[in-house]
């Protein structure tokens, strides 16, 4: 039977060692047998061994979950951050590994033979044996001296019972292999549209492709049969980003790698982007793997004016007046302010103002007058075709003035001007198509409702206008 874990042999340069262990297990006929993992960055004379998880921790999220996933650098990386941590100096030629193994229950002890394959002999020869003591035994763990070198090896295990005798049914035989373990580094992320550690999300041109530069920078791949490979992710907080795609890399030197992630996902914040190997080695958090996402602008000022066409859909009064519900002779200006600018929308608020000329004529008589409504808007926007349109919602309070409305007779009789102010709510939608990053124009629809005690007025207004954004 075939192990399902893998030992690594790593020849870094060491400043800590880690130690963890794993919930996964080699099974036997009976109990479950399981590696104790211990990790370590060593000194380039010292060969290390690693254990690598079965799961798919490593190999699963090598490529992007649908949405970013909130965790820990413990469960991203699959191996606890705390732990012994030695000098160079006092432990940099020392090398422990670890292993261990479900207790089989009351034993006198466990007899341990490693075997490593013999390649010219095409043979498994024997490497490691060892009977455990009381405490190991206890403790179901032993660490291995010599540690194991990269090559192919054979594992046996035996169970004695309290009476010295041997359990032949719960002995258990399986084969793995040790595998040079590569420390990835990280020497500078950059976003190749600015040649510089920085994105801003205001930009037309975001594609979301990353370069990294460093060492031991390999493909990520699913298939944990292969070795060479590498997991990268970008964290902030609790926020867990794992890149779409790769763009590009230096199959050669293993010094370059380009990925392209979900521009959606990429929220304002400063990031690291992290690289872990087939082992659990990764890389360090430090400022050369820092990654900043921001907007350019910290708020947008837009300013716009244009047309607008009023159209009563309800109360008559107006319109009999007027023998039409169209009112013509309009014009509006708004202008918004946006403080509050994220990946998924932008917060504001803003001022509209529209005016509508009222007019008709007559054999015997003409009404005149103005029409007017402002409004304070609070605003909703959202981001399209990279942020080359806006879609935006708004609504708010405001008024409705009914100014100067006067009937004119012959012989130079007038009615009573009319001049009253009445509450009003404003509600819309428009769209903002952006020329460049400043000049863009809006088309939108908006309803306005006037309440009052003489007649209830209702008026759809599209138009479309030219703005500018400071």
């Amino acid at each position: 039977m075939h192990s399902k874990y893998k030992l690594f042999s790593n020849s870094s340069l060491i400043k800590t060692i880690i130690r963890t262990s794993s919930s996964a297990t080699y099974k036997s006929n009976v109990k479950f047998i399981k590696p104790l993992i211990i990790t370590g960055i060593l000194l380039a004379s010292t060969n290390f061994i690693w254990a690598e998880k079965p799961s798919s921790v490593d190999a699963a999220k090598s490529t992007a979950p649908d949405e970013p996933v909130e965790t820990t650098l413990e469960e991203d990386f699959g191996i606890s951050q705390t732990g012994d941590s030695l000098s160079e100096t006092a432990r940099a030629n020392e090398v422990r590994q670890p292993f261990s193994w479900t207790s089989a229950g009351d034993v006198l002890y466990y007899e341990i033979n490693i075997e490593k394959f013999n390649i010219e002999t095409n043979q498994f020869e024997p490497y490691f044996h060892h009977e455990t003591t009381e405490e190991e035994t206890e403790e179901c763990m032993i660490y291995l001296e010599p540690v194991l070198a990269v090559g192919k090896y054979r594992s046996e295990i035996k169970v004695y019972n309290i009476l010295g005798g041997l359990e032949e049914e719960l002995t258990h035989y399986d084969e793995f292999s040790v595998h040079k373990a590569y420390k990835p580094e990280i020497k500078s992320v950059t976003y190749p549209l600015y040649l510089r550690n920085v994105m801003y999300l205001d930009d037309f041109d975001n594609d979301g492709i990353f370069e990294v530069d460093g060492h031991n920078l390999f493909l990520p791949s699913n298939d944990e049969n292969v070795m060479e490979r590498t997991k990268y992710f970008l964290k902030t907080g609790f926020r867990t980003i794992y890149p779409l795609s790769v763009v590009s890399h230096d199959d050669e030197n293993n010094r370059k790698i380009r990925f392209q992630f979900d521009l959606k996902a990429l929220d304002v914040g400063t990031y690291h982007l992290y690289a872990q190997d087939a082992s659990g080695l990764h890389s360090e958090e430090n400022q050369d793997s820092e990654f900043i996402v921001k907007f350019k602008k910290i708020f947008d000022l837009d300013v716009e004016a244009g047309y607008i066409f009023p159209v009563i859909l309800h109360d008559d009064t107006l319109p009999t007046y007027l023998n039409t519900n169209l009112l013509p002779i309009s014009g509006q200006a708004r202008v918004t302010f946006i403080p509050f600018k994220r990946v998924w929308g932008y917060l504001g608020g803003g001022v509209r103002f529209n005016y509508s000329r009222l007019t008709r004529s007559e054999e015997f008589y003409k009404v005149d007058g103005n029409l007017a409504m402002a409004h304070l808007l609070f605003v909703y926007q959202i981001p399209l075709f990279h942020r080359r349109i806006m879609m935006e919602l708004h609504g708010g309070p405001g008024a409705t003035y009914f100014n100067d409305i006067q009937f004119h007779f012959n012989n130079n009789l007038d009615s009573a001007k009319l001049n009253t102010i009445c509450f009003s709510f404003d509600a819309g939608i428009s769209f903002q198509i952006y020329f460049n990053k400043r000049l863009y124009t809006e088309i939108a629809a908006d309803y306005a409702f006037t309440p009052n005690t003489d007649m209830i007025l209702g008026t759809l207004m599209p138009s479309v206008g030219i703005g500018w954004q400071f």
